[in-house]
């Protein structure tokens, strides 16, 4: 990071009133939940076409792929098109995703669910690099554990209507893609209230940090590598596992990073890592009791356990790249590119050696692995959380973190 990094001071980005700055916010957060609904209720379709272990975990990689080049270009595209427009398109390339549900032919619905997850993986940058310039202080520490959750509360949501919804692939398909359509349309008339269509002089005074300079830092790797082992947990978790235990564990990590975000606020910069290295331990017992008690009738209260421990400490992870000591809004959006990045990129590979162990150890039985070895296998590769969490946690016993000064 050069000096200059280091000492610039950016100035608000843009100005809007407090309702706007609320509505803008708002939609952020329900557009990535209608994201976690259109990808989940495209797994419905796929898995209604009774493809292998193999091909289902190359439709879910075809989202994890375009996240990993999404994530790599998200940086510059809200550089580049300034955070109106390119949310726009991200926006935009989600809706299309509804494309699957007219066609069963493998290659054009990998090729859909890829724009999918494209869209997705622009936003999801987006939502960190737009509340920076957004929002300040407590209200920034909201809509960073709001956005957080957004993820699991669409699973939440398309969960629990996906029971009714599963004779029906198709219209849930075209539901998901519809609501998005709608708040496409909402976000283009209050955006432009509140967005400019263009990144600002004032916002882009560190705009010669680069991602070649993101991938120099040392945080960015194990803030991204941390989060790996986990995503690819929970991908495999909600793709391959018993939906019942796995519906528990979305709800209580809907209330656990709700809880989460009220906490943090409250809860001094200095410890959050702490919180999180703690969480990331209790993970790893609760994912092998979620194993090792997949049949018992208490199955659900560890799986509420696991939801807990896995989405409490989310506000708190996502906060740390925000308290580095002088960071700056641009300097956020290249981090979280980074982050979703390699997480991805990490994952595809994992969720593919996952499925090969699967295929080669008896296959699945709705849905679901028949041999125990997979699922051990993606336990293992939870535990990477607290090591990198740790690691981070040292980090920070150097670099004391500092409250953000970002936004308006």
């Amino acid at each position: 990071m050069t000096e200059k990094l280091k000492t610039a001071k950016v100035s608000p980005a843009f100005e809007a009133s407090g309702q706007v700055k609320f509505l803008i916010s708002a939609m952020l957060f329900l557009s990535y939940v209608l994201f976690a609904v259109a990808w989940n209720w495209g797994d419905l379709y796929v898995r209604s076409l009774g493809f292998s272990a193999s091909r289902t975990a190359l439709m879910t990689n075809a989202i994890t792929l375009a996240q990993v080049i999404g994530s790599l270009l998200a940086a510059n595209v809200l550089l580049r098109m300034g955070p109106r427009h390119a949310f726009t398109l991200a926006s935009g390339l989600i809706v299309v995703g509804g494309l699957v549900s007219l066609t069963d032919a493998f290659p054009l619905i990998f090729f859909v669910r890829f724009v999918l997850g494209l869209g997705g993986a622009l936003m999801v940058v987006l939502l960190s690099g737009i509340v920076a310039r957004l929002l300040t202080g407590g209200a920034l520490q909201v809509a960073n554990g709001l956005n957080s959750v957004a993820f699991n509360t669409g699973l939440a949501v398309a969960l629990t209507f996906g029971v009714h919804m599963a004779g029906n692939p198709v219209f849930a398909v075209v539901l998901a893609a519809s609501l998005s359509l709608v708040l496409l349309l909402l976000w283009l008339i209050v955006a432009r209230r509140g967005l400019p269509g263009k990144v600002t002089q004032e916002a882009a005074v560190d705009s010669s940090y680069s991602m070649r300079d993101g991938f120099g830092e040392w945080f960015n790797w194990v803030f991204a590598l941390a989060y790996t082992g986990l995503l690819s947990y929970y991908i495999v978790a909600f793709t391959f596992m018993d939906p019942e235990t796995i519906r528990w564990v979305v709800y209580a990590g809907v209330i656990g990073a709700l809880a989460a975000t009220l906490v943090s606020t409250r809860v001094p910069d200095a410890r959050k890592p702490a919180v999180v290295v703690a969480c990331g331990a209790a993970q790893v017992i609760a994912a092998a009791a979620v194993l090792a008690m997949s049949d018992h009738r208490l199955a659900p209260l560890v799986g509420v356990i696991l939801g807990l421990v896995i989405f409490f400490p989310m506000p708190f992870y996502v906060q740390l790249a925000f308290v580095r000591p002088g960071v700056t809004p641009r300097q956020i959006a290249v981090t979280f590119s980074i982050f979703w990045a390699v997480a991805y990129a990490g994952s595809v590979i994992i969720i593919q050696i996952f499925a090969w162990i699967a295929d080669g150890t008896g296959g699945l039985e709705n849905g679901v692995p028949v041999s125990q070895i997979p699922l051990v296998f993606i336990v293992f590769v939870e535990s990477t959380f607290v090591i990198g969490t740790f690691l981070l946690w040292r980090w920070f016993k150097q670099n004391p973190p500092v409250r953000a000064e970002t936004g308006a």
